[in-house]
């Protein structure tokens, strides 16, 4: 990794350092969100029958919106949904053009409405959406959306991993990284 700040926010769920002063804001969330999913973050067993699926789902969304800032190396007021399709669009696969933008009304709905539903004032749009539990497509476009959360946590998944990767090599993407990092990327712990 080009920086030891980088080396603590995306150390893998599955790794505990009992003795850190600090935690990562994306390895912390990460490890709910696999809990969430029923999962013990650190062994990957099973561990609930009943897991958390919408808090699971909130967790993978504000996950996205926290690699954004990253990515983007901005907070500033009003750039949060375009630096989360700017993220989306380059790390997630892709069927069609405005998946990012339903992921995005995937968001607001649940963050901000607390429901299934996302009305966009701008384009007149109204968003339905449903969640699957079953793997397939990420996103299944009938009468509304229907969202696949077990692809959309791989997709988050797969995500991380290519921004590391790129965020390695690329001198402005760590400029941005250190930028956020400064702000979003750790909390005091212990």
């Amino acid at each position: 990794m080009f920086s030891s700040e980088a080396d603590l926010f995306f150390r893998e769920p599955s790794t505990i350092d009992p003795k850190a002063t600090a935690q990562s804001t994306l390895h912390l969330l990460r490890r709910d969100i696999i809990q969430c999913l029923g999962r013990n973050p650190t062994t990957g067993q099973p561990m609930m029958d009943f897991p958390a699926l919408w808090p699971a789902t909130i967790g993978i969304l504000i996950g996205i919106d926290l690699l954004a800032k990253h990515f983007a190396g901005s907070d500033k007021k009003g750039t949060a949904g375009k630096h989360f399709r700017s993220f989306f669009d380059k790390y997630f696969p892709t069927q069609t053009s405005d998946d990012a933008e339903v992921i995005w009304q995937l968001r607001n709905a649940l963050i901000h409405s607390f429901g299934m539903r996302s009305y966009h004032a701008k384009s007149g749009k109204d968003y339905k959406f449903r969640m699957d539990v079953r793997s397939g497509a990420l996103i299944e476009r009938t009468h509304d959306y229907l969202i696949s959360l077990p692809t959309l946590h791989s997709c988050f998944e797969s995500a991380i991993r290519n921004y590391r990767e790129e965020l390695n090599a690329d001198s402005k993407l760590q400029a941005n990284f250190t930028k956020m990092f400064a702000l979003y990327g750790s909390v005091p712990w212990g």
